[in-house]
Formats: C-alpha cells, sequence, structure tokens
C-alpha cells in the first residue's frame, strides 16, 4: 500500500511528523514495523507491504543510481525481461523489481517512460532535480489511486480507507455519486462516495509541481480505425495475442489458480495454462442450486478435459450473510451479489492453496460478448417507433408477473421493457440502469435530492459515450464499458486480497485490448443472436464445443430474487438492514418507497433484488467506512 502527503511550501521534517501521526492515528498507534516512510521537501511518503507472495514486495523505496528518482510501487510488470533488453539497462539492476525498472526507465525517458511497459500498477515517484510528484495508474485501472487536494495539500493513496483512516479527509458524503451507485449499482464516476476524494483515472498520470496540480492520460484506446483481415488471420494473431498474455503472468515454478465459471473466457484460461505447466492446475467455482442457475456442470466438465484439481464451494441463501464481511474489504460499494460473495467465497477456498488466480474479466469488452450489445440491435430497430406507438406495448410487458427463473423470455421481455425507456444516448448503460427519473423521486427523500444534481445523473455514462471514437454504435459502447464496467468488475480484486491471493487478468493485457479494438464490429457481433463471432471460431478446438456453443451466457447466477421470496433468514436479515434504526435515520430514502419494493418482489410483480440488495450493501458499506 502507498500513502503519502505533497505539498510545495512545507519542509521534509515536518511532512515527515504529519505522515507519522497520522499513520499512528491510523494503527492506533501500531504501525507497521514493514513500514517504510521516506522524506523530503514538499514530499512525504510510505509504503506498507500487501502480503501477496507473487507481487513485487522488496524494501521500498526504490531509487536510481544517483538517488535523485525514488519511487514507491504497487503492482507487477510483466515484461522486465523485455524492458531491461530494449533500454540496455542491465548492467543498473540490482534486484528483479518491478519498481527498479520503472525508476530507470523514468531516468531514461522522462514522462514517456510507461510507453512499452505492460502490467497493472499504481506508483507515486519523486524526481528530486524537478521537484516534481508523479502518481500514475495502469492503462486499464486493475490497480487504484485516490487522492484528495485540500489548499496547497495533496494526500494520496492507494487504499481509500488508509486515506480515511488518517483523519486527512472529512467524511462528508458525495451526493451525486450516491446517485449514480443507485442508478447503476457501482458508481462509474471519478468522484468517490467521499466528498473531494478523487479517483486517479486509469491511463492518467498526477503531475504535482511548484503548487499545481494536473492529470494528463498518457494511453488513449482508440476504436477509431479498423483493420480488416481474414478470419484466418485474425483467428492467429487473436490466440497468439492471448497465449502471450497468459504466458508472461505465469510464475515458473507457480502454477496459478484459475476462477472457472464454464464460460468462454475462463475455460480459454484453463487451456492455455494447462499447456504450459506439467502438473495439475487448481481451478475454483461456485455453485447455486437452481435449474436456471445452477452452471457447475459446465465448469466440471472443462476442469476434468484438463485434468484440473476442481473445487466446487456451495453458495446457498445462508452464505448471504457474508455480504458484511465483503464490504468491509470494499474501497467502493458495487451491487452484484454474484461477485461479491462468490468472490469472497471462491478467495476462501483459493486461500493457502494458491498465492495468485488467473481470471477471466476482459474478454467480453474485447469481443463483445455481453447480450446488451444484442439488446443494442433490436432497440436501433425499435427506436424509430415513435414513443406514443410504442409505450402501452412496453407497459403492458412491464405489467407481466416475475418469474423464478434467471433469463426465460418474460424476464427478457419485461427487462427490456424497462430500459428501452431510457436513452439512446445511454448506449449499452441503458440495459443497466435500475431506476427511472420517476423512480428515483419516489425513493429517495427530498433532502437527500436536495444534495444531487438529477439534470447530470447520467453525466459520466454520457460523458464516456461522447469521448468514444468508434464509427459504429457497439464501438462506442466497448470503448464506454472499458471505463466503466471493467472499472465494476475489478472492485472484486480487493477481496481477494482478504485472503492473500493476488489475482492476475490476462484478457485485459493492453497488447490484446488495442488489437480488439482494431476489429470490426462485425467481427464481435453477428445479427441478433451471435456474440464473441471471431473469438469462438478462434477458440473452436482449443476448449470443448460445448462451452463455445451449447450453454447460454447466465453470468454469476445466484438465486437471489427467490431467496428474498422464500428464505425467512435472508428477507429478514435485508429488513434488519433497511427497514430500521440507523438506515431510516439517515434519512436518504423513503419508507413507503422501500416498503412497496420489498411487497411487490414478495408478491413477484417485479424484480426488485438488485435494487434491495443495492440498499443493503449502501448501508453496510456506509457503517464500515464511513461511521466506524
Amino acid at each position: 500500500m502507498i500513502l503519502g502527503i505533497w505539498q510545495d511550501d512545507k519542509s521534509g521534517d515536518q511532512l515527515r511528523e504529519d505522515l507519522s501521526a497520522a499513520m499512528s492515528v491510523a494503527w492506533s498507534g501500531k504501525v507497521p514495523e514493514s513500514a517504510a516512510l521516506w522524506a523530503d521537501n514538499g514530499l512525504a511518503f510510505c509504503w506498507t507491504p500487501l502480503q501477496l507472495e507473487t507481487m513485487d514486495e522488496l524494501p521500498q523505496p526504490v531509487m536510481n543510481q544517483d538517488q535523485m528518482v525514488v519511487l514507491l510501487f504497487q503492482g507487477k510488470i510483466y515484461n522486465l525481461v523485455e524492458l531491461r533488453k530494449h533500454l540496455g539497462f542491465q548492467r543498473h539492476f540490482q534486484t528483479s523489481s518491478s519498481g527498479e525498472a520503472l525508476v530507470h526507465l523514468y531516468a531514461k525517458r522522462s514522462e514517456n517512460f510507461l510507453e512499452r511497459v505492460n502490467g497493472k500498477f499504481a506508483f507515486a515517484l519523486w524526481d528530486r532535480k524537478s521537484h516534481t510528484l508523479l502518481l500514475g495508474r495502469d492503462r486499464l485501472g486493475i490497480e487504484p489511486m485516490f487522492y484528495h487536494q485540500n489548499g496547497p495539500r495533496l494526500v494520496f493513496s492507494t487504499s481509500l480507507r488508509a486515506l480515511l483512516d488518517m483523519g486527512w479527509v472529512d467524511k462528508s458524503l458525495n451526493y451525486q455519486a450516491i446517485l449514480q451507485y443507485l442508478l447503476f449499482c457501482y458508481n462509474p464516476g471519478q468522484e468517490t462516495f467521499v466528498r473531494g476524494v478523487h479517483k486517479l483515472p486509469a491511463g492518467c498520470l498526477l503531475k504535482a509541481h511548484r503548487a499545481r496540480t494536473s492529470v494528463e492520460r498518457y494511453w488513449r484506446l482508440s476504436f477509431a480505425e479498423t483493420q480488416a483481415k481474414s478470419e484466418k488471420r485474425y483467428g492467429e494473431e487473436i490466440l497468439d495475442l492471448i497465449r502471450d498474455a497468459v504466458q508472461v503472468r505465469a510464475e515458473p515454478d507457480d502454477a496459478p489458480g484459475i476462477f472457472l465459471s464454464g464460460g468462454t473466457d475462463s475455460s480459454t484460461l484453463v487451456s492455455l495454462a494447462s499447456r504450459i505447466y506439467n502438473r495439475p492446475l487448481r481451478t475454483f467455482s461456485f455453485r447455486c442450486r437452481g435449474k436456471s442457475f445452477d452452471e457447475s456442470r459446465y465448469a466440471r466438465l472443462v476442469a476434468e478435459r484438463y485434468g484440473a484439481n476442481h473445487t466446487v464451494v456451495p453458495f446457498d441463501a445462508q452464505r448471504v450473510v457474508l455480504i458484511s464481511k465483503a464490504v468491509e474489504c470494499m474501497d467502493e460499494p458495487f451491487c452484484d451479489i454474484g461477485i461479491e460473495i462468490g468472490t469472497y467465497l471462491l478467495g476462501q477456498a483459493a486461500g493457502g492453496q494458491v498465492s495468485y488466480v488467473f481470471s477471466g474479466e476482459g474478454g467480453d469488452e474485447a469481443f463483445g460478448g455481453h447480450p446488451v450489445y444484442l439488446a443494442d440491435k433490436v432497440a436501433a430497430l425499435i427506436d424509430v417507433i415513435p414513443k406514443v406507438l410504442l409505450r402501452p406495448l412496453t407497459w403492458s410487458l412491464q405489467r407481466l408477473p416475475d418469474s423464478d427463473q434467471k433469463k426465460n423470455l418474460q424476464v427478457k421481455a419485461k427487462r427490456f421493457a424497462f430500459s428501452i425507456s431510457f436513452p439512446r444516448e445511454l448506449l449499452s448503460h441503458r440495459w443497466r440502469t435500475y431506476y427511472t427519473f420517476g423512480d428515483i423521486q419516489r425513493l429517495c427523500s427530498e433532502e437527500f435530492l436536495r444534495h444531487c444534481d438529477t439534470d447530470e445523473m447520467f453525466a459520466d455514462i454520457l460523458r464516456y459515450n461522447r469521448e468514444a471514437d468508434g464509427r459504429d454504435q457497439l464501438s462506442r459502447s466497448l470503448y464506454s464499458d472499458y471505463w466503466t464496467l471493467v472499472d465494476f468488475y475489478l472492485r472484486r480484486l480487493q477481496l481477494l486480497r482478504a485472503f492473500s491471493v493476488e489475482s492476475r487478468l490476462p484478457l485485459l493485457d493492453y497488447r490484446l485490448v488495442e488489437y480488439a479494438a482494431k476489429m470490426p464490429s462485425s467481427t464481435k457481433v453477428r445479427g441478433f443472436t451471435e456474440t464473441k463471432y471471431i473469438y469462438k471460431k478462434v477458440l473452436n478446438g482449443v476448449i470443448p464445443h460445448e462451452i463455445l456453443y451449447g450453454r447460454p451466457k447466465l453470468g454469476h447466477s445466484v438465486p437471489l430474487k427467490n431467496w428474498l421470496r422464500e428464505d425467512n433468514q435472508v428477507r429478514q436479515f435485508l429488513m434488519d438492514h433497511i427497514c430500521q434504526g440507523l438506515f431510516r435515520e439517515r434519512g436518504f430514502f423513503r419508507d413507503q418507497a422501500i416498503g412497496r419494493m420489498v411487497d411487490e418482489h414478495t408478491r413477484r410483480v417485479d424484480n426488485h433484488s438488485h435494487r434491495l440488495w443495492g440498499l443493503l450493501v449502501l448501508e453496510l458499506w456506509l457503517r464500515a467506512h464511513i461511521d466506524g
């Protein structure tokens, strides 16, 4: 973990004293012996190890030969050998750490030093000659970095909780961020739930110099130029890129665990990783019972095909209470029970068995795998129908009762009818929005809404959509999803660190991401039924045919909606947190609106499970991180 203070007009001794005092408060006077504090005029920063065996956790800070470049680093660089060879630094290296590589790269190439770096990272770099601080984050934002500026002072950390515990930040809530969380079940913007605390955007540097700070982008993802190639050529090049992405992330003497859902992406990782090691891999999945929720047979099929030692973790209604522990690990709340508790359970199972895991995030964004991209194509036809004619049909479909199934025609039609009412400018996010403007007005109290600008509640999503340079709707949706949806999925990684498990994401290798961005949309989504068109053709023969074409895409399938109706303990756990006590005292929401959602959900009038779960997670997060 990295934390620090920058203030141009303060001496190193003053800032060291301030940082030491704050750390003592945060750790109740018991600062870890491993904490490494370093100070210079204008800066004091500290590094503490994350206790992850496979991360670069050699003593820090790291310096170059003349000690004029000083660095704190969190993460892992995967192409160290390539960087040394390309830049001719062999004679300078004292260790094999990623941090030392960055120091020498900066000394040689200044602010273009990240151009060839392949990895996940967050860092704080101090240039003593120019008196400049750089905070950096990897291209896709796998490692976090938070900051807060109050007048001339900038405080920063890779942990929001640490930043808050230091006492540097007033824990005033950012109601606009909470509003966005309600809408999307996560906050897609660069502000946090704490007013004045920001996330450094992925692919960006924050530069602090002579009492000024600025955020600059060092990497841009472009969909503007497409390259037409034969399907065979695409197949060869995609497979080569994925193989190499897996290879560079694999430790020679330490095989990874793999989170195996039985879907295309995780199955591909098992197939390719099994060819690197001459011993069985360890794979992990969770299982929820229920005809349309249980995907465990697909994971078992893949594990058996490649001789993996497979662990299936039962996920039943009694595990719901684990959300209280999971939120303690989250810098920011997000709402998806399959990702939250599912990841927590998998982390528990993997901890002690493996030191790092491969996970399949990124494949859907690279190759067009989300079903919402098909919904976009259908909506493009329906959007031309005047609203006055469309409204009676959508109203009728929304009046359909909910089903106990995960995704049958009734469920899809009901969801489509709700989502089609949102602005088409939201692109794929119209299918991921959980409240209309009217819903928000009915749910939130006047006092809560007084702190929000409801006219701007879609502002962050629309900004990403406007930035997108793709020529068609799918390309613009994929661009937006990289900066929003991927960030949502990456929040699960903090849960794994609670069990000393590191995660590696081969399908978010920036070379693969850039390559896929140049592929025409027609290679990704075909017609109104086929996603990941080229990707699946590439993998035919690499993974079982049934995985590619014989199973529906369900996502992280957990029957929460049924548990809330049928399991008294789950329903009571929810009610205890969002229908009484501190939750009501906050005054954010109207009791009647919540009561109506609970009633409608119980009677199967509608599926409010995501909305209700989102309120529960919000309340638990506020108790753990703001009230405590």
